[in-house]
């Protein structure tokens, strides 16, 4: 089995993310709608994949107009699958866990979810 590591530039779906004071009155009107209608607030950072987890970070200037961002660490043991879902521009990556789906969007985003998903199959059959 081969060593997995991706690395991408990516937005992630963070449900406790909302604007900060920094962002003007009309962006968080538009901004608490876009939450309640997608669960969430697409955050801008870097989604890492090795063999101990996937981790996300959010960027400096998403962490600057954003409160209650914290750093995603989701062992691969926790992972049960990934798949692509649609996206306008680029895919959706949902990575399902056990503590619930994280989805994040990303070029490339079917290679990333087949190399993860069959990572983690693989993972289970050694097992």
């Amino acid at each position: 089995m081969s060593d997995l590591h991706i690395r991408k530039l990516c937005n992630a779906l963070i449900p406790d993310a909302a604007p900060s004071k920094l962002a003007p009155g009309v962006a968080v009107n538009v901004a608490d709608r876009i939450r309640r209608k997608a669960g969430g607030l697409w955050v801008g950072g870097r989604v890492e994949i090795t063999p101990e987890g996937l981790s996300f970070a959010a960027n400096g200037l998403n962490r600057a107009f954003h409160t209650g961002l914290q750093p995603v660490h989701i062992p691969l043991t926790a992972i049960r699958k990934a798949w692509r879902e649609f996206g306008w521009v680029t895919g959706i990556v949902a990575v399902e866990h056990d503590g619930g789906t994280f989805r994040f969007r990303c070029y490339g985003a079917k290679k990333v979810a087949v190399a993860l998903d069959k990572h983690i199959a693989a993972l289970r059959r050694v097992a």
